[in-house]
């Protein structure tokens, strides 16, 4: 298995790490959550990097990536469902589309087809690593704030957060419009 493969595999191995950090308290949780998510994300910068400057770009790698990025950025997703930063209906569109994507794919991979990520859905992933990286970086921050004593607005991290979600709700929705329409002629031939 090539580097980027197990970059990759890395990032999913994150996944139930990040999940204990956010939701079993302890000091620093948010800290230890922000640091970790921030590696997962970095991960997937860098395996694309990795395998298409030492051209080693693989069906497993074309497939597995963009699993691993829904998997890590619906585990955020959840827990910001749970904490009440994230509204179901976002959630639940943002799903829907990475179900409709995944299942274009999974079409594909029976006629031998790899359809790779294209620049609406890198956009997509962007826009929600982002936003729910910075939402768990402001609760990061928070921990800082309590231990000097200094208030923090959770307020204002609710309304950002919901603002954030929905713009990447869109762009989620979007893309997935534009997988559906350029992979209609491998449902069409079902």
């Amino acid at each position: 298995m090539n580097l980027p493969n197990k970059i990759t595999i890395f990032r999913l191995c994150m996944i139930p790490v990040i999940l204990a950090t956010a939701l079993i308290e302890f000091p620093f949780h948010w800290t230890a959550t922000v640091i970790l998510y921030f590696f997962a994300c970095v991960s997937d910068t860098v395996d694309g990097n990795i395998a298409r400057k030492q051209h080693i770009v693989t069906d497993f790698g074309k497939l597995m990536d963009p699993l691993s990025d829904k998997s890590l950025v619906l585990t955020a997703f959840v827990i910001m469902v749970k904490l009440g930063y994230c509204d179901v209906v976002c959630f639940s569109l943002m799903l829907s589309r990475e179900f409709l994507v995944s299942g274009i794919r999974m079409i594909a991979c029976t006629k031998g087809e790899v359809i790779a990520a294209n620049i609406f859905g890198k956009c997509k992933t962007f826009l929600q690593m982002a936003s729910t990286g910075l939402v768990f970086l402001s609760l990061g921050i928070s921990e800082f704030f309590a231990l000097a004593n200094i208030p923090f607005n959770y307020k204002f991290l609710g309304i950002a957060a919901a603002v954030m979600f929905w713009i990447a709700c869109v762009v989620s929705v979007l893309s997935g419009i534009k997988y559906a329409k350029d992979g209609w002629y491998l449902i069409e031939s079902k």
